[in-house]
């Protein structure tokens, strides 16, 4: 069915990834009154990515995958316009990418992205949605222009050496659809003004059909909005534990934004260059938050004096965060897609 015949919701929403769960989460916002949706990738269709990325099909194999989003969401909401961004989101493209953008939908699969997506939106007072899905999990969990909670009070940091992600540990297809509704209700929420969808996190398990929205408690102590916030600026050390050849080097990236507003106002770059069965709300407001799933082993990962995780290490949602990132394999810097 054809969606984008709703009224119209003003606000330009930025879809860093165009894969599994950014088509879907397109769609959505489209056939929710979306008209201006400006999209992040720079990757190329797949022929084994086709169970998920719904927007694709056979004969756009080998084709990059902004022109094929693009063309699809056309075809399905003409009224759309959508700002095509060839490349990745990394520290000094932050700075073309999110002026004039209200919301942003982080539909990546790699943490080192969801990290400096997390951290440049709260710089930049952007609210955001992060959303992820691997195996018959999916998260999703929005933020508001000024955190508290934000993804680093759950996550803390990047985990160390390699985490499994939708390329080597799989995915269900409906799964990312399910990562990519959700991550479009939030969006469309914030863009209404709605408060409500910040400071949760919303947990679907495919296996049991369960959907479950648990609070998550802000962190005093928080590098990112803490009382004592340490994060200033990003520096794509920060993201990685050895450069990749594509990453950005160099001095840090000054981000700034105004406290005051609920959206950006300039990013000051220094650089030369069908519905779920259940939904389980009965939770003691702000409490520990606690996400249960299927482990093959071990106890709940120690996230923070309040905060456990308990599921599998999917991209978003780990079991183990590491408080330092000393060893382990690098870490690559990219828009990612489910």
């Amino acid at each position: 069915m054809s969606g984008g015949d709703g009224e119209t919701v003003r606000g330009c929403v930025l879809l860093v990834g165009a894969g599994g769960i950014g088509g879907p989460a397109a769609i959505a916002l489209a056939a929710g009154g979306v008209r201006d949706l400006r999209v992040v990738d720079d990757d190329q269709v797949e022929i084994t990515n086709l169970h998920r990325q719904i927007l694709f099909d056979d004969g756009d194999v080998g084709r990059p995958k902004l022109e094929a989003f693009a063309e699809a969401l056309r075809r399905r909401s003409p009224r759309l316009r959508v700002d095509r961004r060839s490349g990745r989101f990394t520290p000094s493209a932050a700075a073309a990418l999110l002026p004039g953008v209200s919301v942003v939908v982080d539909a990546t699969d790699n943490f080192a992205s969801r990290f400096l997506i997390a951290d440049v939106c709260r710089l930049t007072r952007t609210p955001v949605v992060h959303a992820a899905a691997v195996r018959w999990r999916a998260t999703v969990m929005a933020v508001s222009a000024d955190g508290g909670p934000c993804y680093r009070c759950l996550f803390e940091d990047l985990p160390t050496g390699d985490a499994p992600d939708c390329a080597t540990a799989g995915v269900a297809g409906p799964v990312c659809g399910v990562a990519g509704a959700l991550a479009a209700d939030r969006a469309l929420a914030i863009l209404a003004g709605d408060g409500s969808v910040f400071g949760r996190i919303a947990t679907f398990d495919g296996l049991s059909d369960t959907l479950r929205s648990v609070p998550v408690a802000a962190r005093s102590t928080c590098a990112l909005c803490g009382e004592r916030a340490a994060i200033s600026t990003i520096d794509a050390s920060r993201y990685v534990n050895a450069c990749a050849s594509d990453l950005d080097s160099g001095s840090p990236t000054h981000v700034e934004g105004e406290r005051d507003s609920d959206s950006p106002t300039h990013v000051d770059d220094e650089r030369d260059s069908d519905s779920p069965t259940h939904v389980d709300d009965e939770r003691d407001s702000g409490s520990p938050t606690h996400v249960e799933g299927e482990r093959d082993s071990g106890s709940p990962t120690h996230v923070d004096s309040r905060t456990h995780v308990d599921g599998d290490l999917e991209s978003g949602s780990p079991t183990h965060v590491a408080r330092s990132r000393e060893g382990g394999s690098p870490t690559h810097l990219n828009t990612g897609e489910q």
